[in-house]
């Protein structure tokens, strides 16, 4: 006996869900308040790397390392130069977007044995927001110098523990470029030489006392630190011989063939010699 073929049963037909239209409105508000949180973010807080503020943000801090700098290193038995602004664009902010990094040195000139109290002095002088630190290698033969100067600008120097001249160096970082930030700048002029400055130019040789140019920084304290740099001159034959009747009565730092540092009234002053030619140096700190 054969049965009558039935065509399957079709589906019961489907049910739609229920509309919450509540869900629509949550979504839409909450989209709405994470712009907002984003917006608010952007305006109001703090940067987390450097690449977040561009270089034109960064020169206020690196000015003002700068200025901490030349107050913490200027002292009794040191010589300091203060050197300007360099700029280079050999960074990139990511791969493909280039970038710019600004740089403020100064020269610490010291005697022999004297690198280390001088950073110990250094650090110990600088801002304490800066949380300076020395350190030192295991056998003392180097010795390193870091502080955060705020705004993602680092303070460093590297040296060997017998050295005579030290570099402390202020660095922005890669930065963003920024409009109305001039890469080039040129120190100006000297206008009114000091007596420290002409005196040592006039005993290096004949030169034009007002030939050099001039770079400042303003001090933690108020005032303004200022370094004097002549243009190159024929060195003397007898460096030593040449400079008797200004380092007569100054408190020496370093006599050298090719370098003599001393202070004279509160100002250093640095003679450099190189491939025949020298240059003089005097810094007024912020004392």
């Amino acid at each position: 006996m054969t049965l009558p073929a039935y065509p399957p049963a079709a589906p019961p037909p489907a049910t739609r869900p229920p509309r919450r239209p509540w869900l629509r409105a949550v979504a839409a508000a909450w989209a709405v308040l994470l712009a907002g949180l984003v917006v608010w973010s952007v305006r109001h807080d703090p940067p987390t790397v450097p690449e977040q503020r561009d270089i034109a943000h960064a020169l206020p801090f690196l000015d003002a390392a700068a200025g901490a700098l030349v107050a913490a290193a200027d002292g009794d038995g040191r010589a300091v130069v203060l050197h300007s602004t360099q700029f280079s664009r050999d960074c990139h902010v990511t791969p493909v977007r280039p970038g710019v990094e600004a740089v403020r040195e100064v020269t610490l000139r010291v005697r022999a044995d004297g690198a280390a109290p001088a950073l110990d002095a250094v650090a110990k002088a600088l801002p304490a927001g800066y949380h300076a630190q020395v350190h030192r290698s295991s056998t003392g033969n180097r010795l390193e110098l870091y502080a955060d100067a705020g705004g993602f600008v680092a303070i460093e120097a590297r040296t060997p523990g017998d050295a005579t001249v030290v570099t402390l160096r202020a660095s922005t970082g890669c930065r963003p470029l920024a409009h109305g930030v001039n890469l080039n700048p040129t120190d100006p002029p000297v206008s009114e030489p000091t007596p420290p400055y002409a005196a040592a130019v006039r005993a290096v040789g004949p030169a034009d006392t007002a030939a050099g140019t001039v770079t400042e920084v303003a001090c933690p304290d108020g005032g303004t630190a200022r370094t004097v740099t002549s243009g190159p001159v024929p060195a003397p034959g007898d460096l030593e011989r040449a400079l008797q009747p200004v380092t007569a009565g100054a408190h020496l730092v370093q006599a050298e063939p090719q370098a003599w540092a001393w202070r004279t009234g509160g100002t250093s002053v640095v003679v450099t010699v190189s491939d025949g030619t020298a240059r003089v140096s005097t810094t007024t700190g912020c004392g």
